[in-house]
């Protein structure tokens, strides 16, 4: 099975948020102990929104759909490209007017296909 890309440009100045899962341990004499999660204990999410013509933006809203469970090829902006999929119940369609729609939906980092 081959790993899909997304690959359209992304619009705006989207905002991600970067998350660690940790553990700690506070102690009686005020040491705190605190490590990472597991072997990824950071992840990352990304809304993203795009807006234009509605035959170019049916083809993302198509792709956003079949990657909600399935992870793709995704390179944030200024970041690595990695394994990304579309968070449950993020995705919006919206239509904007004339032949214009909008698509939103949020990619969080994935570590398995």
């Amino acid at each position: 099975m081959a790993l899909e890309t997304f690959s359209w440009r992304v619009q705006g100045t989207p905002e991600g948020a970067y998350d660690w899962r940790v553990r700690s341990a506070q102690f009686g004499d005020g040491y705190k102990q605190v490590a990472g999660d597991g072997i990824n204990p950071e992840t990352q999410t990304w809304p993203l929104t795009f807006q234009g013509r509605e035959k170019d933006m049916k083809p993302i809203l198509a792709f956003v759909r079949a990657h909600v469970i399935k992870a793709c090829v995704w390179t944030p902006p200024y970041g690595v490209s990695g394994l990304y999929r579309v968070t449950k119940d993020s995705i919006k369609a919206m239509p904007t007017g004339g032949a214009t729609m909008s698509v939103s939906f949020t990619f969080e980092q994935a570590y398995s296909v």
